[in-house]
């Protein structure tokens, strides 16, 4: 992991210089109260600071450099208190062997003057230091630890946002852009043979099929279009597949005007139409009738797609297929459980309802 050892991070900078003026001001307002030893306690806080930021920035650098947020609490705390001990005492060697030596008379005099000696004094004053100094960097570093943690848990949340959101675009893409192979191997074989026979027909073959590629590409990177785009496709869907079984198929669509703004899914609808046709109306010996209707609420609106099944006395020959799966999961990435999809069989006909809020461009 590379990373400064002095941190160019500026709230880094301003909140530690916060704690160091908040303690520069409370050991002065002291100093000046009890006005004792004015000019020591003025140099040893003047060394002391520098020497404080550098034991916590080199708390800084180990924690980082030996991966210590993955430490539990436990063997956090050990470690916290045995390195601000340890830190502590480094720091009052330091701070008093430097400064000692410059205002010896004055303790050997004090030391006269409370009958005492002057290392009692010295060993005083460095456990008295000592506490205090791993007090203050012990405090420190659970203040740090705890802003990081923090930090960290935000950034993890923003990175899964991400990957979910990327993950949902993935699915989208691919569950959108899943046309049947075989219509189009069927497509493409009608055209060849329509080529030669009917040329007009064949090139709107072509344009149709065109037309819908590029819906199908496009639309895979929209999350949705109007209705009036879908209804454009599902038409020239509906055109292809009847040339294709000609007059075995029956298509009817019922859907007002009013709702052509409306939002909802790319190939949707289409999905819904290849599904009926081709686990109904493909099953049926002499085809049957596709119904598509819509309704409006307020809120919501709802799409009805019909198609023929065999009589009652027939074995049942309509089923499911990944087409319903798809639109299933799509729903739920894109809507939660504000949309549905239900599907029933009424006398000789399945009906697949499906249920979209009602939503408007921009």
């Amino acid at each position: 992991m590379n990373f400064y050892f002095f941190p160019r991070n500026k709230t880094f900078w301003m909140c530690h210089g916060s704690i160091l003026l908040i303690m520069t001001l409370a050991q002065t307002l002291i100093i000046l109260l009890w006005r004792e030893e004015v000019l020591f306690n003025f140099m040893g806080g003047l060394l002391w600071l520098p020497l404080f930021t550098l034991a916590i920035l080199y708390y800084r650098y180990l924690y980082k450099t030996h991966q210590w947020h993955e430490l539990n609490t436990a063997k956090n705390i050990l470690v916290v208190t045995g390195y601000s001990l340890m830190g502590g005492l480094i720091v009052t060697f330091i701070m008093l062997g430097t400064i000692i030596p410059f205002f010896w008379e004055d303790m050997a005099k004090a030391a006269v003057e409370h009958k005492t000696t002057a290392s009692t004094i010295i060993t005083q004053m460095l456990i008295g230091n000592w506490l205090q100094t791993q007090l203050f960097i012990g405090g420190w570093i659970f203040v740090y630890i705890s802003i990081t943690t923090k930090q960290r848990i935000k950034e993890a949340e923003v990175t899964n946002l991400r990957l979910q959101n990327s993950l949902k675009e993935a699915q989208l893409t691919n569950l959108t852009s899943q046309l049947n192979p075989h219509f189009l191997f069927n497509t493409l074989n009608n055209i060849k043979f329509t080529v030669r026979k009917d040329p007009l027909k064949s090139e709107k073959m072509i344009t149709d099929l065109s037309d819908i590629l590029r819906y199908s590409l496009e639309s895979s990177k929209r999350e949705k279009v109007q209705v009036f785009e879908e209804l454009e496709i599902v038409n020239r869907y509906i055109d292809i597949i009847k040339v294709h079984m000609e007059n075995r198929l029956h298509f009817e669509s019922t859907i007002p005007e009013n709702l052509y703004p409306n939002l909802i899914p790319p190939m949707i609808l289409q999905m819904l139409i290849e599904n009926s046709i081709k686990h109904g109306i493909e099953n049926l010996r002499h085809g049957g009738k596709v119904q598509l209707v819509a309704e409006a609420a307020p809120k919501h609106i709802t799409f009805k797609i019909t198609n023929d099944v065999p009589h009652a006395d027939r074995p049942a020959t309509h089923s499911i297929g990944i087409g319903l799966r798809n639109i299933e999961q799509r729903l739920k990435l894109l809507y939660g459980n504000n949309a549905t999809i239900t599907t029933s069989e009424l006398s000789q006909q399945f009906i697949v309802t499906l249920t979209l809020p009602r939503e408007l461009p921009q």
